[in-house]
């Protein structure tokens, strides 16, 4: 993770742009994310209101209109094009300096048991007592795994994830600087991958969670601690899951939702919308489970389907 801090006034050696009022940040991210001292861009004025109120945001990257109606407490730089400048910032940063990630030489524990297939990153890898590492596994750079850890066969932990942007009539590839944290007794089963954060921090997998056969965790996702996840789940990026959740097959969770400790996603659910604690969910789009099944028991008494 990130231990540096940088002036709004360092940016002009990387993109065009015009500082209104200096400050320093020390990561990057988005006006929904919650990273300490925040630089984020903002190209249009109806997210004024929503960056105003994370406490964690200190520069924001704008265009020259909206800069006029940010109070002074930020720093302030103005560019023609907010995104793209933003994201050649974090590119640049990720691909060209150690801002979000100091290279240290990987290191594994004794009694821990690694297949001859598998490929395991000479730098930024920590693997923890007791873990096992099976056949054709990937663990790339960035990825902290703890204590009695398993990973089966096939399995990528640490891959770049989808994210690419559509700038300037051409698709910007989005560097992923962050890592992922594996803690103690997780078992990720056969095919699964779990992608790398963007802006430094990690994609989290809980302690006692388990994920079954070809399951993807997405950038910064956060999954909470005795969590079972069943095969082909989906969870897409930012998305936050409590402790003691089930997700079951197939199910899709959509970027930036927040499931609750204790929620049951069933079989095949579609889930856009926050999840809160102890509710069952089912269905495209997934609502409250008992309101489903009556729905159901509707259609079917107005359909030829039984």
């Amino acid at each position: 993770m990130s231990i540096n801090s940088i002036n709004l006034d360092a940016l002009i050696r990387i993109v065009p742009v015009l500082i209104k009022s200096n400050s320093s940040f020390s990561s990057l991210g988005s006006i929904s994310h919650s990273e300490k001292n925040m630089l984020v861009f903002l190209e249009s004025s109806k997210f004024i209101s929503k960056a105003l109120r994370n406490p964690e945001i200190s520069c924001i990257l704008t265009n020259s209109e909206i800069a006029e109606k940010l109070p002074n407490i930020y720093g302030i730089a103005i560019s023609d094009n907010p995104r793209y400048d933003f994201f050649s910032i974090h590119n640049y940063l990720a691909l060209e300096t150690d801002f979000y990630w100091q290279d240290f030489e990987s290191r594994i524990s004794k009694n821990v048991s690694i297949h001859p297939t598998a490929y395991v990153a000479s730098k930024n890898v920590v693997i923890g007592d007791g873990s096992i590492i099976e056949a054709n596994v990937n663990i790339l750079d960035n990825v902290i795994i703890g204590e009695n850890v398993i990973i089966r066969s096939g399995s990528t932990i640490g891959s770049q994830g989808f994210e690419f942007k559509r700038i300037k009539n051409e698709i910007m590839s989005i560097a992923h600087a962050g890592g992922v944290k594996i803690c103690d007794r997780v078992e990720i089963q056969a095919n699964c991958a779990i992608s790398k954060a963007i802006f430094g921090g990690f994609t989290e997998i809980g302690k006692d969670t388990k994920l079954d056969n070809l399951v993807h965790v997405a950038h910064n996702v956060k999954i909470g601690s005795r969590c079972l996840i069943a095969a082909s789940a989906t969870i897409s990026g930012s998305s936050i899951i409590g402790d003691d959740v089930w997700i079951g097959p197939n199910s899709c969770i959509s970027n930036e939702i927040t499931v609750g400790d204790g929620a049951e996603i069933t079989i095949g659910s579609v889930v856009v919308q926050n999840v809160p604690s102890l509710t069952r969910v089912t269905g495209n789009f997934a609502i409250d489970h008992k309101k489903f099944l009556s729905l159901t028991k509707i259609m079917r008494r107005y359909s030829n389907y039984t």
